[in-house]
């Protein structure tokens, strides 16, 4: 096994200073990011108004058929914007087009129905098994598209998921009552495919599982959102891009139950920054990593209360190779674990996931610095494995007050230059119950 020690404790207090490498320097280059400007959708300048195709805002009216009438009339004129006006509009889940921008103005909501049955689907309480539970075909996303291009989801608006009752389905409750049914969740927006996609401006909440799932995309912008599920809602990621090639992230607020921002599967040409992050488990990558991850630009972002800070996980079955990614300019407060690369993942939803066993994960030239956090439980972890250890990890201008020290296990020694870790017991807030 490899390992990397620090240096020794001193009265509660470490300070490390060891002089900068400029090879490990010049191997974290993402300088072509600061400026990254995804293409934006083309979209005709001709409105469409939802209420015109039946559609009533009142909060209990079903309003799927007008939904998919109108998005119909948008794609055979050639494209437009559907404008949602001001009202509760509940509806099943519905498909976009191309050359789409649904504006939801301010006052507007899309919400999904709050009961099984609006969906067509039995309630859990009435299944007697597991395997009838896992039989039950899961509905799509709320909203969905799939190789489409020029799209555009804009507007002060809501999209809200319902998604209480599917949350007491869900396999954290199981964890917490053995033996209680698990239902499959769908997520709240998913766009499978897609060239120039923007997202803007709008909130969403309270989504069953994840709630901005933008895959196999070109040309990501998502700017000035907002994502809002309770801090224990199981499984809530906020924005999960991936696979992605040229994305711009900023300006979001995101206060969730699970992954605030994620690149997952592979990610090239990422820019996030500018913003701040509640709850939830902070700006990751993983844990799936198969396609692999380069060239990503994290910057000034804020963190209050998050599980998780700066966090890259992955595992075996799952892996690709992450590398050429930095961090900077970040503030973290009452932050349970500021720094967190991980190459021994454990997805508790498929804790004996196997996978292909020929995607084993790699991590390569990482670089934090002008990082702040206080109020830390644990300063972070860096683990690798023993056949793939992390490598190319510098530190710079780093500070951090927690109760336990950095733990670096199968990793190549860090290079770290005025990295000051301040080790203090009962310094992090007290868990909530029910915290994860």
């Amino acid at each position: 096994m490899r390992s990397s020690s620090l240096p020794p404790l001193v009265a509660f207090s470490i300070i490390a200073t060891f002089s900068f490498t400029p090879a490990i320097a010049a191997a974290v280059d993402v300088s072509a990011l600061e400026n990254i400007r995804p293409a934006l959708p083309r979209i005709p300048e001709r409105d469409f108004i939802l209420t015109d195709f039946g559609a009533i805002g009142d909060g209990h009216t079903l309003n799927t058929d007008s939904f998919r009438k109108a998005i119909h009339a948008v794609d055979q004129a050639g494209g437009g914007r559907l404008i949602v006006p001001k009202g509760i509009f509940r509806t099943g889940p519905f498909v976009l087009c191309s050359n789409l921008n649904l504006h939801l103005e301010t006052g507007a909501m899309i919400q999904a129905p709050d009961t099984f049955e609006a969906l067509g689907l039995p309630d859990p309480a009435t299944l007697h098994s597991q395997a009838e539970a896992s039989a039950v075909k899961t509905p799509d996303p709320l909203i969905t598209g799939r190789h489409l291009h020029d799209v555009a989801i804009t507007g002060s608006g809501t999209i809200d998921g319902s998604g209480a009752h599917w949350w007491a389905w869900s396999e954290r409750a199981s964890r917490a009552q053995p033996g209680r049914l698990v239902y499959r969740r769908p997520h709240l927006v998913t766009i499978n495919g897609c060239e120039r996609l923007h997202i803007a401006d709008i909130t969403l909440s309270n989504s069953s599982m994840f709630h901005l799932v933008p895959r196999d995309v070109t040309d990501l912008t998502i700017e000035r959102v907002k994502v809002r599920a309770p801090f224990n809602a199981p499984n809530t990621d906020a924005i999960d891009p991936g696979p992605v090639a040229n994305a711009w992230i900023h300006h979001c607020d995101i206060d969730t139950g699970d992954d605030d921002i994620v690149i997952k599967s592979g990610g090239h040409n990422v820019l996030i920054e500018d913003c701040k992050i509640a709850h939830g488990h902070g700006i990751s990558i993983g844990s799936e990593t198969s396609v692999g991850v380069n060239h990503m630009l994290v910057r000034r972002c804020t963190f209050d209360g998050a599980d998780n800070g700066i966090r890259i996980k992955s595992m075996r079955g799952a892996g690709g190779l992450v590398e050429n990614i930095r961090y900077t300019e970040i503030t973290m407060k009452d932050v349970a674990n500021p720094i967190t690369i991980q190459l021994n993942y454990v997805d508790n939803n498929r804790p004996n996931f196997k996978g292909d066993p020929r995607k084993i994960p790699a991590i390569r030239d990482i670089m934090i610095d002008h990082v702040t956090a206080t109020g830390a439980r644990n300063a972070g972890i860096i683990i690798g494995l023993p056949d793939s250890p992390i490598k190319g990890l510098a530190m710079e201008d780093v500070s951090i007050t927690a109760e336990t020290d950095l733990v670096i296990r199968d990793a190549d020694q860090p290079t770290l230059t005025r990295v000051t870790r301040t080790i203090k017991p009962d310094i992090a807030p007290a868990k909530i119950p029910g915290e994860h």
